[in-house]
């Protein structure tokens, strides 16, 4: 049973669309599209994923969805995020998800 005095999280920042991963390791299937909020990436995180070896561009805040997973690639505003950590975030209304994902180079770009 959730806590009384969690707080009410909004996702007013823009649309987020998750897709799965082909053989190759592009993204292929769009499997959710969900509104998000934007977080800050803390010190904390940043040097434990510097310590995994791993780098965390972006962190965002979706409602909870138990699909959605490592296993999966992130697209905000056509650009394309691998999932490093989903991370879910008990204490809010309603029950939401933290997502730290890592930008993608492509090509091009």
């Amino acid at each position: 049973m959730q806590n009384d005095k969690s707080d009410f999280q909004t996702y007013n920042d823009g649309i987020c669309h998750f897709h799965e991963i082909d053989e190759d390791g592009r993204p292929e299937k769009e499997v959710e599209r969900l509104r998000y909020q934007e977080r800050t990436v803390g010190v904390r995180r940043y040097y434990e994923a510097m310590t995994a070896k791993m780098q965390i561009d972006r962190l965002i805040r979706v409602p909870f969805r138990e699909d959605i997973t490592t296993g999966h690639y992130a697209v905000i505003a056509g650009q394309t995020y691998k999932i490093r950590q989903v991370q879910t975030i008990a204490d809010c209304r309603p029950k939401s998800m933290d997502i730290s994902l890592q930008k993608i180079r492509q090509r091009g770009r």
